[in-house]
């Protein structure tokens, strides 16, 4: 009797913790049912409505223009005696650029030339005194002038051309120096290229455009000019002076002349980088990463409410991190994601955020691995 009252017993203690069991798994059930889905943690950047322009890029370097640049030649055969600045020198009005002298040739040329113009004077001397001895006719007096007035002209030529001079060429005004390729000893012919000087005011970039981009080129276009070796040096703005008319068989490509403004910290042959601008205005702008490819569509999420909103969008042009959008529906200000946005559903639960800071060098991590 005693066994099956115990029996009874633990039967209704099992049947009672049964029961609170179940009805403790319910009420969990039910609590974790009342818990929100959690959101997603995203980034976003306002849309904004602001000036877009599409450009070329193209490489070049900085030159002379051709209505500054001033070429000094030999006046005479002569030897280069010293040489005192190089290509891409600044140099003031009357900087001593080298020093010449007379050849043997031209030397010699020069003696002759006085000798001649003494003997000549001496003729013409003679012959008046014989003249007025009634020795000597009109015409022994006319060719007697006529040869010194020869010989006076001869040796002024030589002189004018520098051959008595101190033979030290000068700049003829403040400038560049653009082309100078002789070395001390160079025996130079009369008429020779001895240096180019250009004035530091009429500099041009001469950039290399592709024949497919040539015809969107136009003069007056605008051009920001960076140095291509020294990337701490601000960009310069600048306008399209000329667009080739020939194409060079080796590269493939046209010149296209820009113009670079008075005081531009460029150096002459320093290489550069231009940006042709030939399209240009305002429209809808957002971070090019806010933009993903769907197939043949593009699409972005911008946030309303908490909740992700998809939107198909039309792109337009692209320049550099920044993409044009147009869609129905989208207004300046808006934000747009611009990170999680590949995981994103339209209507989706969202929580957005700023993107963290860079933690500092030698910052200790919080317990916990946190920062």
């Amino acid at each position: 009797m005693k066994k099956l009252l115990l029996v009874l017993l633990a039967i209704v203690v099992i049947g009672g913790a049964w029961s609170w069991f179940k009805g403790r798994s319910a009420d969990d059930a039910a609590e974790q049912s009342a818990e929100p889905a959690p959101a997603a943690r995203v980034e976003v950047a306002p849309l904004k409505h602001e000036p877009i322009a599409r450009t070329i890029d193209s490489f070049g370097v900085i030159a002379a223009s051709p209505s500054s640049d001033v070429a000094i030649s030999a006046p005479f055969d002569c030897l280069v005696r010293a040489v005192h600045v190089g290509v891409g020198a600044r140099v003031a009005a009357g900087d001593v650029l080298l020093e010449i002298e007379p050849n043997p040739d031209a030397k010699l040329a020069l003696l002759s030339a006085r000798s001649a113009a003494t003997a000549a004077e001496k003729n013409l001397a003679a012959t008046r005194q014989r003249f007025e001895l009634k020795l000597a006719t009109n015409q022994d007096l006319l060719t007697a002038q006529q040869g010194s007035d020869d010989a006076r002209q001869k040796l002024a030529s030589f002189e004018a051309r520098g051959l008595t001079g101190d033979g030290r060429i000068k700049a003829p005004s403040a400038g560049i120096v653009s082309k100078l390729d002789l070395a001390s000893g160079a025996l130079v012919p009369a008429g020779t290229l001895l240096v180019s000087v250009v004035s530091a005011d009429h500099l041009e970039a001469r950039l290399a455009v592709e024949i497919g981009q040539l015809a969107k080129v136009k003069p007056d276009q605008r051009v920001t000019l960076t140095s291509a070796n020294r990337p701490d040096l601000p960009a310069v703005s600048s306008t399209v002076r000329a667009s080739g008319g020939s194409i060079d068989a080796t590269t493939g490509t046209a010149e296209v002349r820009v113009g670079v403004p008075a005081g531009a910290p460029f150096y002459f042959g320093e290489h550069v980088r231009g940006a042709i601008t030939v399209e240009e205005h305002e429209a809808l702008v957002a971070p090019r990463r806010a933009v993903l490819p769907e197939g043949e569509k593009h699409v972005l999420f911008t946030v309303h409410d908490g909740k992700a909103v998809r939107h198909e969008v039309v792109v337009g042009i692209i320049a550099g991190d920044r993409i044009e959008v147009q869609a129905p529906g989208l207004h300046p200000g808006e934000a747009v994601v611009t990170l999680g946005n590949y995981e994103l559903t339209d209507g989706m639960a969202v929580q957005s955020g700023e993107k963290p800071a860079a933690q500092p060098a030698g910052a200790k991590a919080a317990p916990g691995g946190k920062s």
